[in-house]
């Protein structure tokens, strides 16, 4: 395969986050060499084509370039490159979000330091409206959804395997029945030791929740007092103000399927498709009459804008909606955007 399309190559699966290790390792390297001039070639393709947009310069690609260049060669001056190039690799995954490029050239241009200390941490953020695919050192990966953050150690030590999370994921977690791994949030530890699960932990939430796909599942408190035991489909729902657990059987690849760009509702109640939208969307969306949570509903909408989301809703369902007019404050920076959703009353009977 020619130099060229292995570089095409090598960004298509590193988008996909299907790159191995060695693939990794050989990527770098391409980037690296000063006589390939086709990476440059196809990078600085790359960034026209994810940004859509001219109005960033040659020049300001030129110098990110340039930082990746000076930081490949901090790296090539140390006994530890292969290691580096691997950690350089983990971290780039760690903060990858669409566009690529940008993200990739992003982490380059703020990387300062030449080697990464053991005891180290990274963090992911996931910008609001996206889904970050992660893939953690000890071959764990998962999905990160908008506006969440995951923190975790450069690299597993000590017989340990932890990591903190605000927010949503879902992780595929490797297994090692030695070393278990554990997902800590505001109040809860989840032991593990290879399974798949999502976890939802929102700063500004009541409740905590945890879905399991499959595999086992150990809950705990922080004090590390067992709460409950999980089996595939299980859903636990811990509330904070009542300290209690509520546990129950689910269709998991409904609260699963987020990861895929798919907003599954099976037969939830009104408040429950409330709260979902809003996390989903960024929006405020808000139920102004009680009346309408003894409905329940249930779709499927796959990467489909709120504003269609929202009509589909209100054609089979007794709800109207309405959008406050969005303000900006004295910086010109505008407030979130709210829907409030209505019973209609001109259709209330025909869902009796």
């Amino acid at each position: 395969m020619a130099r060229t399309e292995r570089l095409y190559y090598f960004i298509q699966k590193y988008s996909e986050g299907e790159l191995t290790r060695q693939e990794q390792i050989e990527f770098l390297d391409l980037l690296a060499d000063h006589q390939n001039t086709e990476a440059e070639q196809v990078l600085h393709e790359e960034w026209y084509n994810q940004l859509g947009s001219n109005r960033y310069s040659n020049r300001n690609f030129q110098s990110l370039l340039d930082k990746i260049h000076h930081q490949i060669r901090l790296n090539e001056s140390s006994k530890l490159k292969r290691l580096k190039s691997w950690q350089t690799l983990q971290r780039i995954a760690a903060i990858l979000f669409i566009p690529l490029l940008l993200s990739f050239l992003t982490y380059f241009y703020f990387q300062k330091k030449q080697i990464i200390p053991n005891g180290s941490y990274a963090e992911i953020q996931c910008p609001l409206g996206v889904r970050t695919k992660f893939l953690l050192p000890d071959g764990t990966s998962g999905f990160l959804n908008s506006g969440s953050s995951l923190k975790y150690p450069v690299q597993f030590v000590g017989g340990s395997r932890s990591v903190e999370l605000t927010g949503e994921a879902f992780f595929d977690v490797f297994h090692n029945k030695e070393v278990p791994f554990h997902v800590y949030t505001r109040n809860l530890d989840i032991k593990v030791l290879g399974t798949t699960f999502n976890v939802l932990a929102n700063e500004n939430e009541k409740t905590e929740e945890i879905v399991l796909q499959t595999g086992k599942v150990d809950v705990m408190d922080k004090s590390g007092k067992q709460l409950a035991e999980m089996s595939p489909d299980d859903q636990l729902i811990f509330s904070m103000e009542k300290q209690t657990i509520t546990k129950k059987t689910v269709e998991a690849s409904q609260y699963t399927s987020w990861k895929e760009g798919k907003l599954v509702f099976r037969n939830e109640n009104m408040q429950q498709v409330v709260n979902r939208l809003s996390r989903w969307y960024n929006t405020d969306v808000v139920m102004e009459d009680s009346i309408l949570d003894k409905y329940t509903y249930h779709a499927t909408f796959i990467d489909e804008p709120l504003d269609e989301v929202l009509k589909l809703i209100s054609i089979t369902t007794p709800v109207s909606y309405t959008e406050e007019k969005r303000i900006s404050d004295t910086e010109g920076i505008y407030v979130k955007r709210k829907v409030i959703l209505r019973v209609n009353k001109f259709k209330i009977n025909q869902f009796r």
